[in-house]
């Protein structure tokens, strides 16, 4: 994949560890997302001895039963494939770059590892798409994660192998500091494809973001969310979300279309719409054309207004009465 040539946005479902540890419902939620019409799946990939501390006990226990199996996520692959779905996860050590390299065509580097640059570094050796969250990220923090991509990856901007997402770290995101504008800031900041990664409630701020310029979003996704106790679930959309906001980004597209200038009016609707150089008054035959005998009007049937210069003084090889107008054979 080349970021820098998606022909439409690229629409991520994030499952996270919204399964909480289930495979079945990570594999539900993969067929729901491809129903409603997600471009990828994208789960979390870590050994929980590799990524949580035991000085938080509660957090590093409840992160443990959120854990799936390497065999349990090669089966996922295996079955985003088979729905037409992208599937990819992000890793939280070194070694979960090395396993999902085996199984993902694209990683995610998450925002809290903005400064990870180890791991950076290792998931931009394997030469993949990439795409790092920057939420809690100051410019410096994210000028140097790519510069650590550049590094281990030389010809990645040429190759649109890196993806920056616009992100607000707070769960939920109030739409006060959503701050959406600041994707056109990253993007002119770092010359790189830029991405919104949505923690509000709803779907809004996903169809805002791709007006303002983000080519890939990223919105969490469950089965339900209403009764759930993980906070991901509150902040993510559920099938039906998905659905709306796969079918309204779709839309804004059509609405939005091309950087290109193109003329989509019929040829008689520009001809009506412009003008022509007309006579203000009876014009004779055979004598100079006044400055003033001319004036402009429409439609644009005779000659085109900047040939204003080219008409006078010279003759017409035929009287025109005032209100017509003058086309390129009535020049003597």
């Amino acid at each position: 994949m080349n970021f820098s040539k998606l022909d439409r946005t690229f629409i991520i479902a994030e499952i996270g560890v919204n399964h909480e540890g289930d495979e079945a419902v990570a594999a539900d939620l993969i067929r729901q997302a491809a129903a409603a019409g997600a471009d990828a799946v994208k789960f979390q990939t870590f050994e929980i001895h590799n990524y949580i501390s035991t000085v938080q006990r509660e957090r590093f226990e409840r992160t443990q039963r959120f854990q799936l199996t390497r065999e349990a996520f090669a089966r996922l692959a295996d079955l985003a494939k088979q729905l037409g779905v992208i599937f990819f996860s992000t890793p939280f050590h070194m070694n979960d770059a090395d396993f999902l390299d085996t199984i993902a065509p694209i990683f995610k580097v998450s925002s809290g590892d903005l400064t990870f640059l180890p791991l950076i570094r290792q998931v931009a050796s394997k030469k993949k798409p990439m795409i790092i969250s920057t939420g809690l990220g100051t410019e410096a923090e994210i000028a140097a994660a790519v510069a650590e991509v550049e590094a281990a990856w030389p010809t990645v901007r040429e190759d649109g192998g890196l993806a920056l997402l616009h992100c607000v770290a707070s769960y939920p995101t109030n739409a006060e500091n959503a701050n959406l504008r600041n994707i056109a800031w990253m993007k002119e900041r770092f010359q790189l494809p830029i991405g919104y990664s949505d923690h509000t409630l709803g779907t809004k701020a996903c169809e805002l973001a791709v007006g303002v310029g983000a080519v890939i979003l990223e919105k969490h996704f469950t089965y339900r969310k209403e009764d759930q106790t993980f906070h991901d679930h509150l902040l993510s959309a559920d099938p039906d979300d998905m659905a709306e906001l796969v079918r309204k980004v779709r839309e804004a597209e059509v609405y939005l279309g091309s950087r290109d200038r193109i003329r989509t009016e019929a040829p008689e609707t520009l001809a009506h719409m412009r003008r022509s150089l007309g006579a203000a008054v009876d014009i004779p035959a055979g004598e100079p054309v006044k400055a003033e005998w001319i004036t402009w009007l429409r439609p644009a049937w005779g000659i085109g207004p900047e040939n204003f210069d080219a008409v006078v003084g010279r003759p017409l090889n035929r009287a025109v009465k005032a209100g017509d107008l003058l086309k390129s054979e009535d020049l003597a």
